[in-house]
């Protein structure tokens, strides 16, 4: 039931993270898949292209009920460290354990951390006008 509730959670999330990152003239596909060096085929919550197709970022999601472990990062990480997106994104919901915080640095994935799927929008939103 845990994961069928987490899959359920995801794809309320992705929704509206897909409209934002369009709204920034991104071609959003979810889930996404990218072929790393090794020729594995990665499965990502979300990947998007900028315009000209020359970025790419991948995305994932987790949830937990109380802290995100660093087991999302450390995953994500063999993911991206085969596939080398130019950025990567892993949002986590409520909030990242410390560990995972220090992995998500020295791995440069950005971190999302968020209460919510308005804070994790807003947190987005601004990650992306930096960028």
């Amino acid at each position: 039931p845990q994961a069928a509730m987490d899959a359920n959670v995801e794809s309320i999330l992705t929704s509206p993270i897909t409209e934002l990152l369009e709204d920034f003239g991104y071609k959003v596909k979810t889930p996404g898949y990218l072929t790393g060096k090794s020729g594995t085929k990665h499965k990502f919550d979300l990947t998007a292209m900028d315009e000209n197709s020359s970025s790419i970022t991948a995305m994932d999601l987790a949830i937990a009920d109380e802290v995100v472990s660093e087991q999302s990062v450390i995953s994500m990480f063999a993911k991206i460290f085969d596939t080398a997106p130019a950025n990567a994104c892993l949002v986590a919901i409520p909030q990242m354990s410390e560990n995972g915080k220090n992995l998500a640095k020295l791995y440069k994935i950005d971190l999302v951390e968020a209460k919510d799927q308005t804070q994790a929008i807003e947190a987005l939103r601004r990650l992306c006008l930096i960028k």
